[in-house]
């Protein structure tokens, strides 16, 4: 009878038992790392020296939401100066945390047709992009989307709605 296939069964049986989880003191399981985010989701897994980093702390200490939103006033894609500070914000962030990235979503009012929009949706974005990569931002952490009129912020007809839904939008992760 050979006894190498029981003796390594009976190894790989005692290898499995050591490296299961036990609680710690609050209860929750520590156990081996497998590569995984938290929540088991493999697009976090490998980023930081952590390689369980979630989303939400990938990205914790951004700028907030209602910093990520730019306005532009209408017909233009020139990024005002009331915003330069905001953007340089968001360029300190990501020249920090050179492993998170952001999309910038170009948006527009309802008037003008829409590839038209779609375009100066695009010119918007990248406007903030251009300020981004002059602040040390490197190409690789920035994608620029547009979607022109599509998406609108506010709801509504006349300049309070229209003024709103002129804007380029900078997102981080999922929402």
């Amino acid at each position: 009878m050979n006894k190498f296939p029981i003796a390594a069964a009976l190894l790989a049986a005692l290898l499995l038992v050591g490296c299961s989880s036990t609680p710690d003191k609050d209860g929750a399981g520590v156990g081996v790392d497998s590569g995984m985010g938290v929540d088991g989701d493999s697009r976090t897994a490998g980023v930081g020296d952590a390689s369980a980093l979630d989303e939400a702390r990938l990205y914790a200490g951004k700028p907030s939401i209602q910093d990520s939103t730019i306005y532009f006033d209408y017909d233009s894609f020139a990024v005002r100066s009331d915003f330069r500070e905001q953007l340089r914000a968001h360029a300190r962030f990501l020249n920090e945390n050179g492993q998170r990235r952001v999309t910038i979503e170009g948006h527009t009012d309802e008037r003008g047709s829409r590839e038209y929009n779609i375009a100066l949706g695009e010119r918007r974005a990248n406007a903030v992009r251009d300020i981004l990569l002059i602040n040390g931002v490197s190409p690789n952490q920035i994608m620029v989307v547009s979607y022109g009129e599509e998406r609108p912020a506010v709801d509504g007809y006349g300049e309070a709605a229209w003024s709103q839904n002129r804007r380029a939008e900078l997102v981080y992760g999922s929402r």
